[in-house]
């Protein structure tokens, strides 16, 4: 089964973590139209890639002593779209916006929502965070673990989930779910107020 090539942090998964936070603190909230999520997802053995966007619909961090400490952010699948189709190819770009949000891969219709709760955030340098945190798609939550930058009321990070964690696949055979290879790299981008 082939993989995706990228220079990405593969995230830790896990199962699900209890969060020890107390919602005591500040909250920093954030702006959504400002911030984003892009995916890539490659097709098997390299084949071919499509790569895309889903917006964040609200969320906020915690902070105590100016220090981030949690956080809470809900994504709104039903905006997962493709963006390297050109917008004038309107029934291909079609195709895949509504194939990704089929059963075979995002199940908008039962699972219209993602949600990110940070469990803990430990600081390795000025700007550099190791975040650990329940992310829950299709009704499914693991914890995943992965490195970020905090710098100027920005969050930024790569890596790369195992979408057979959240059964993002499609049905059938392992030959049908390895069409798309299993790594989806995400890149975010948080702009706090």
């Amino acid at each position: 089964m082939g993989t995706y090539n990228t220079d990405a942090q593969k995230a830790i998964i896990t199962e699900e973590s209890r969060s020890s936070i107390k919602n005591l603190g500040d909250t920093i909230t954030m702006y959504p139209t400002a911030s984003s999520v892009y995916w890539k997802g490659t097709k098997m053995r390299g084949a071919g890639k499509h790569e895309g966007e889903v917006l964040i619909k609200n969320g906020y961090f915690i902070t105590k002593n100016k220090q981030i400490i949690g956080g809470h952010f809900i994504i709104d699948m039903s905006t997962i779209g493709v963006t390297d189709i050109p917008e004038h190819e309107l029934i291909p770009r079609k195709n895949l916006n509504d194939h990704l949000k089929s059963s075979d891969f995002f199940d908008v219709a039962h699972f219209p929502i993602a949600v990110f709760d940070i469990i803990t955030i430990k600081k390795s340098t000025q700007n550099r965070l190791r975040v650990s945190g329940n992310l829950t798609l299709k009704g499914i939550t693991k914890t995943i673990e992965f490195d970020a930058l905090y710098t100027d009321h920005v969050f930024s990070t790569v890596f790369t989930i195992d979408r057979f964690q959240w059964n993002i696949a499609y049905k059938g055979d392992i030959i049908n779910k390895t069409l798309v290879d299993k790594d989806l790299e995400l890149t975010i981008r948080i702009i706090t107020k």
